[in-house]
This record gives C-alpha cells, structure tokens and sequence, in this order.
C-alpha cells in the first residue's frame, strides 16, 4: 500500500483552557489554596448522545497479514462499528483490488457501512492541487467526482455504502460559496448513487451551514489531550440527530483516558467516535486490541452518563436555591459526573466525595455544612485531591477531572478510577464561599 496521508488532523483550532496549577496547602481548615487563573469554556450540551457506533479509518491493507487482521476484527464486532473508510492511496487508487473487494463485502455483509476515501484538497483554495496539477474549483470538482465514480464502478458490487470526503473547508465561505462547493458533490454523489451515506471532514468544527452538505460531519480530529478541553461548537451540543457528528480521538495510550473520551463524546452529541492509542504520523494504520477494543465497544454501545449531570445509574439532581442551584452527582459504570450553578461571585469552587461511607474519616466539613461528610476526595476548581487527614490537608490525585463551565454552571466529568474505584453509595457537597448544599448520594456500580 503506498504512503497514507492521515486525515486532516493538524487543522484544529482548539479553544483551550489556561493551564490549571495548585499549591496544596496543609494546615487550618480555612486555608484557601493557591492557583492560577482558571479558563472557563462556552457552550453546554442540552443534547447529549447516548448509544454511540464506532467509525474507523481503516487504513490497512486487506492484503496484508495484520491488515487482514483488522479487518476481520471490524468484522466481528457486530453492530459496534457502524462505518469503516477504506483508502487504498489516498483514494480508490489505480486498479481494482481484490483484496479491497472482499474486505468490503465482508464488512457490509457484517453490517458495517464502508465508505470510499475521497480527497477534496479544500477546493484548492489553500493551493493544493489536483493529481495532474492544477488548483481550480473545477479541476477538483472533475477530480473528486472522477473518485466517486470509480470507487462505484469498482467495490459497489461488493457493497460500498458511500463516500468519505477528506480534506474539507468548514467555514461557509462568502455568500456560502465554500459550502455549496461540499453541498454540490454530495448531491452529485447521491442522485448517481441512490442511498449513498456521505462524510465530510474538516478536521476541526464545521459551522451550521454544513448541517445539510453532508450526512455526518467529523467534527474533531486530535489527540486525547486536546480532546480533554475542547469544547464543542453550541448548534453541535444543541443538535437534535447526534449521528450527525463523528468525533476521532488519537494518541490515547491509557484505557481510562479512552474511557473518558468516550464520556466526552457522549455529552458533547458525538453519534460516531473513534478512540486509539495510535499516533502521529498515521495514526489510523492500527487498531486496538484486546480490552482496549473490547471496553471501546462496550462503552460507546452503553446509553451511558449521556449528557452533563444526566443519565447514568444513581443520579440525582436537585433544584437548590440560593448561592448552589441544580446540583447533581451521576455515574456510570467507570465514570462519575458532578454538575453545579453558581450564583455568587468566589475564587474557589469544590466537589467534596465521601467514597468510603465512613464519615469519621477523611475531611471533617466545617459550619455552615450541615454533615461532617468525611471527604476522602476534594474537586477544587480544574484539580483533583486526596485527603490525608481530617483536616484541611490535601495530596495531589490524577487524573485531573475534564471541567466545562457554561455561564455560572460547573461541569466535572472524571473516572470512577480516580477516586479510588469506589462501590456501592457514594456522598457528595458542593461548595463555594461559606454555602454548602445538602449530601447528595449516588451509586457507582
């Protein structure tokens, strides 16, 4: 196989936090900790996805012993993969293959829609060119239909479902001319190939106008740490239909860290993920294996936490009044979300967790707290910390929780493995200032 050229993954602009540093300090319960400035991020999910697919970029050959292999494991994953890419060089490439046609007729006869790649080049408006070297809307409106048309004359037979449109603009473009250029070949593609499932990916958010050019949108194409602080654009969080968006997750070494990407995904209204240890330069040459795969799968294929502060098994969530409004303390099976809106104006927002149901140990909560709650966990702000007595000391924990912010309201989105890998009921206070709210229990199973 020639030399693959991954998918646009150095385009996304990402809206970050500033970074979050504590100094833990030991000593009287009035103690504050010291910190750096803490980054807020718009927009909040009042959709979430619940039962997700996943959608890899299957760049491997068939042909090839370990390509095989990938392709039999797409295969015999059942209805948890929904769609795989084939890109034999950057498109259908120069003859047939069979290697290509049996790995698509096994894979859509396995249920999973195969899309061909298609390069767009950004319609040349960047520069790039086409194969014979020319830059014009034209020439590469000629080329990529000439791709769609081969890959249709090559693997439909075998069951090809549609086309994956790389290396796509996402700005609508002055008059909506960028984005009719995309909304041009996706008609193209669908009235010569009735029922053709459409991809377009920009690397990094399209804006609405895109919602129609295509019938789903790759939204975000980064690692992990990245992935960890993006916030994604509001009409995708607000979205009625997630299937509309795939986000893909590289360079996630950890299964924990994989885990939560799959729980980001799900409250930020992502229908089709994709998460791999793989990285840089192609980091869609592989897939995961063993539990990785397996837990992958079962995650994404969970109705899960869902959205922020929802879902999930033993969640509650209470109205509140005053200074801690619509708090809620949610988990799944390996993850816990912690939601709160804060109505007064402090440097210092906490999460405190009571996992061991032992209230004499751990953090003794001070007046106004109607409990002791012995936290044995303390969110602050973007940090996690452990207790190390039953006052105010406090030993650095990893990971850090994923923190959105919306307006006033806090969202904390972290695995169950960070605190511990507790059971059973769980208690949680938040707090800021001298306002506590009541205990909250949730059940982490």
């Amino acid at each position: 196989m020639s030399s693959i050229r991954p998918f646009a993954r150095l385009r996304l602009r990402h809206r970050g936090t500033a970074a979050c540093r504590t100094r833990v300090a030991v000593g009287a319960a009035a103690a504050a900790l010291a910190l750096t400035a803490f980054g807020s991020f718009p927009g909040q999910a009042s959709a979430a996805a619940g039962v997700q697919h996943l959608a890899v970029p299957a760049y491997f050959n068939p042909s090839d012993a370990a390509g095989s292999g990938f392709w039999t494991q797409i295969d015999q994953a059942g209805s948890g993969v929904g769609v795989a890419v084939a890109n034999p060089s950057n498109g259908p490439g120069s003859a047939v293959d069979s290697g290509y046609a049996s790995a698509v007729d096994a894979a859509s006869g396995a249920g999973v829609k195969v899309l061909g790649y298609v390069d767009t080049g950004y319609f040349g408006t960047t520069g790039r060119t086409t194969r014979d070297g020319r830059t014009s809307v034209a020439a590469w409106t000629a080329q990529i239909d000439a791709d769609v048309a081969t890959w249709y004359s090559w693997y439909g037979s075998s069951g090809l479902a549609g086309i994956f449109f790389d290396d796509a603009l996402g700005d609508c473009g002055t008059g909506n001319a960028h984005v009719n250029l995309y909304t041009g070949i996706n008609s193209t593609t669908k009235q010569a190939h009735p029922g053709a499932f459409t991809v377009d990916n920009p690397g990094s958010p399209a804006e609405s106008c895109y919602a129609s050019a295509a019938d789903v949108l790759v939204m975000f194409e980064n690692t992990y740490s990245v992935y960890a602080s993006w916030t994604a654009p509001d009409w995708e969080l607000n979205y009625a239909n997630p299937d509309k968006f795939w986000h893909l997750v590289y360079d996630t070494p950890a299964q924990a860290d994989m885990d939560n990407a799959v729980a980001l995904s799900k409250q930020r209204n992502a229908g089709y993920l994709y998460v791999t240890p793989d990285n840089l330069p192609n980091p869609w040459d592989t897939l995961p294996t063993g539990a990785y795969w397996s837990d992958e799968l079962a995650k994404a294929g969970a109705a899960g936490s869902g959205g922020p502060g929802g879902g999930g098994s033993g969640c509650t969530t209470t109205a509140g009044s005053g200074a801690i409004t619509s708090y809620s303390a949610c988990a799944s099976a390996d993850t816990a979300v912690f939601k709160a809106t804060f109505n007064s104006s402090e440097s210092f927002h906490h999460v405190f967790v009571n996992t061991d149901g032992n209230t004499a140990t751990g953090y003794q909560l001070p007046a106004p707290s109607a409990s002791p709650l012995g936290a044995d966990y303390m969110i602050e702000n973007g940090s996690l910390y452990r207790s190390t007595t039953t006052g105010w000391a406090w030993a650095a924990a990893t990971p850090a929780p994923t923190t959105t912010v919306s307006g006033s309201t806090y969202t904390w989105t972290l695995p169950l493995s960070a605190l511990g890998s507790p059971s059973g009921t769980q208690q949680v206070e938040f707090n800021a200032g001298s306002a506590y709210t009541p205990v909250v229990s949730f059940s982490a199973s």
